[in-house]
């Protein structure tokens, strides 16, 4: 156990900052009951030159070698890529003709005494269907 461990309630008060220079005054203790990962996998990757100095000098920038600098970099942008890629991706002319299916079917249920609920302030709502009979029935009765 590292002598001065801060509590779990001193952590959180603490701002970044402090933080890293807890851990940058304890590494040598850290890194002692720390267990390393297991990095034994060497993924190669063409760069141009241009590119391998751009990627260099950000490293420098963030004070860590290349080869941390990248997997870093992409381990946070794997964490933020979409789980699935999409479902299916339409043209213009799939997208017009789903348009014009989704008009029919509309069409369709307003014919069939049933209306979409358009009261909704908000365009993120879910879709709501009411029937248009139900609503003359209540209306009738209270107007008896």
């Amino acid at each position: 156990m590292i002598d001065n461990e801060p509590t779990a309630q001193e952590i959180s008060a603490m701002d970044e900052a402090e933080r890293a220079r807890w851990f940058y005054d304890n590494r040598e203790q850290v890194a002692e009951e720390s267990t390393p990962a297991v990095l034994d996998r060497v993924v190669s990757v063409r760069v141009s030159p241009s590119d391998l100095g751009l990627l260099t000098a950000a490293a420098s920038a963030a004070g860590m070698k290349l080869s941390a600098w990248l997997r870093k970099v992409g381990l946070e942008a794997a964490a933020m890529a979409p789980a699935a890629p999409p479902a299916a991706v339409l043209s213009g002319e799939e997208t017009r003709q789903l348009q014009n299916s989704v008009l029919n079917i509309v069409g369709l249920l307003e014919r069939s005494g049933i209306r979409l609920d358009t009261t909704g302030e908000s365009r993120d709502q879910p879709l709501v269907l009411k029937s248009l009979r139900r609503a003359r029935k209540k209306k009738i009765k209270t107007e008896k």
